[in-house]
């Protein structure tokens, strides 16, 4: 798990779980806020996305799946996704949006 860029305290999947959902989140040490970076954030989300797309794509185009069983599909990576993402963020001291400025 990454560390506070601040104090160095070492954050748990939980911490970082709330940082992934609401894109910043108050280091329970120093009291500093504390934001994904920009390219952990993008490669954990493109991370995501590519292997949904692709998945659901073959199932939908090679194996004629159902309805019931693409949304079963997306509800179970959701989760999985959901679960992973907060392994691989990293932390900084900026706010960083996707396009630079």
């Amino acid at each position: 798990m990454p560390r506070c860029q601040n104090c160095g305290f070492q954050w748990d999947w939980k911490d970082m779980f709330k940082l992934s959902l609401k894109g910043k989140q108050e280091c329970r040490n120093c009291h500093v806020l504390q934001y994904p970076s920009r390219k952990s954030n993008f490669w954990s989300y493109m991370l995501f996305l590519i292997p949904f797309i692709l998945i659901s794509n073959y199932f939908i185009v090679y194996r004629e799946a159902g309805l019931l069983f693409l949304l079963l599909l997306f509800l179970v990576y959701v989760t999985l996704a959901s679960l992973l993402i907060p392994f691989l963020l990293k932390l900084s001291n900026t706010k960083n949006t996707m396009l630079k400025s």
